[in-house]
C-alpha cells in the first residue's frame, strides 16, 4: 500500500502528539524516581537502574530498526489488501480498539507460548514495581510482536497508522505500572487499571497469567483471564533470575530452550520445550 498524500498529512499529527505524550510520560516516571528518592519511599534502585539501563540500549540502538522492519513486513501484507481504509479521527480510534483487541491476544500468546515467553519474561522480571517496569522491555520484543497485527493490514489499515494505534495502546499502559494509585470503582470493570495491572504482574499462584488487556480489561472478562486484586501482590516471576545485566536478562530465556533443546530427545518434547507453555516439562 502507498501513502497518498492525504494519509501522510493526516497521520503526521498524530506521530507529533505520540512523540510529546512519551516525553510526558517519560517525565513522569523521571518525577517517580525523584519523589521516592526525596521521600524515602521503599524501593529497590537497583531494579530502577536496570529497567533505565535496558530502555536506554533500546531505544538509542534497537527502536528506529524495530520500527522499520515492523512497518515494512506490515506494508507488505497491506499490499495483499483490496482495501483502503480513509485516515481520519474515527478510523483511527477504530485502530485503536483493534490494537488493543489484538494486543490482548498478542500478549496472552507472550505468556502462553515459550518461545514468545522468552522474550516478554524480560518485562516481568523485576521484582520492584514502579514506572519504570513500563520500560523494562527485551530488545527482540518489536521485531516479533508486528506479525499479531497483519489481520489489521490485511482489512486495509495503513501500516503507519497500525504502528501509530500500537504505539497509543503501549504508551497508556505506562502509567498503570504503578503501586500508588489504588482501585478506581466502577472504571475496573471497564479499563486496565494500575490496580488490574499490578494483578498481571504478579506471582501469586492466583495471579499468574491473569489480566492481558491493553487499554481495555473488558478482553479478559470476555474470554475468561480476568482477576482482581485482592491480595498483596508478590512482584516477579515465579522463580526470579536474581540478576541485573541487561544481556544476561535479554538472553536467559533463550539460553534454558536451548539447554532444554540440548537435554530432551524426542521430537514432542523439544517442539513443546519451544512451542508449548513456559512451564511444561516433560
Amino acid at each position: 500500500m502507498q501513502p497518498t498524500q492525504p494519509m501522510m498529512e493526516a497521520l503526521q499529527p498524530l506521530e507529533g502528539y505520540l512523540f510529546s505524550l512519551a516525553i510526558i510520560f517519560f517525565g513522569i516516571t523521571l518525577a517517580e524516581i525523584v519523589v521516592d528518592f526525596w521521600f524515602h519511599k521503599q524501593r529497590d534502585y537497583r531494579e530502577t537502574a536496570t529497567n533505565l539501563g535496558i530502555s536506554i540500549f533500546y531505544e538509542f540502538l534497537i527502536a528506529r530498526t524495530s520500527d522499520v522492519a515492523a512497518f515494512l513486513g506490515l506494508s507488505w501484507f497491506a499490499t495483499m489488501s483490496p482495501l483502503n481504509v480513509p485516515v481520519n479521527v474515527w478510523t483511527t480510534l477504530l485502530a485503536v480498539l483493534m490494537a488493543d483487541f489484538l494486543y490482548y491476544w498478542n500478549h496472552r500468546a507472550e505468556h502462553r507460548i515459550r518461545i514468545f515467553w522468552a522474550h516478554h519474561s524480560v518485562h516481568h522480571s523485576s521484582t520492584d514495581f514502579n514506572l519504570t517496569v513500563a520500560l523494562r522491555l527485551a530488545w527482540i520484543e518489536n521485531f516479533i510482536l508486528w506479525i499479531f497485527y497483519i489481520p489489521m493490514a490485511l482489512l486495509g489499515f495503513h501500516p503507519l497508522q497500525i504502528l501509530i494505534a500500537v504505539a497509543i495502546v503501549g504508551l497508556y499502559q505506562v502509567l498503570i505500572h504503578n503501586q500508588k494509585i489504588g482501585r478506581l470503582g466502577i472504571l475496573e470493570f471497564l479499563l486496565n487499571t494500575a490496580s488490574n495491572h499490578r494483578v498481571h504482574h504478579g506471582s501469586n499462584p492466583i495471579y499468574i497469567d491473569k489480566n492481558y488487556g491493553g487499554i481495555l480489561i473488558v478482553w479478559d472478562r470476555l474470554f475468561g483471564t480476568y482477576q482482581a486484586e485482592t491480595e498483596k501482590v508478590i512482584y516477579g516471576l515465579t522463580q526470579n533470575i536474581k540478576i541485573r545485566n541487561p544481556i544476561w536478562i535479554n538472553v536467559v530465556e533463550y539460553v534454558r530452550i536451548v539447554q532444554d533443546l540440548m537435554r530432551y530427545r524426542t521430537l514432542k518434547e523439544r517442539f513443546l520445550s519451544v512451542f508449548g507453555p513456559p512451564e511444561w516439562k516433560p
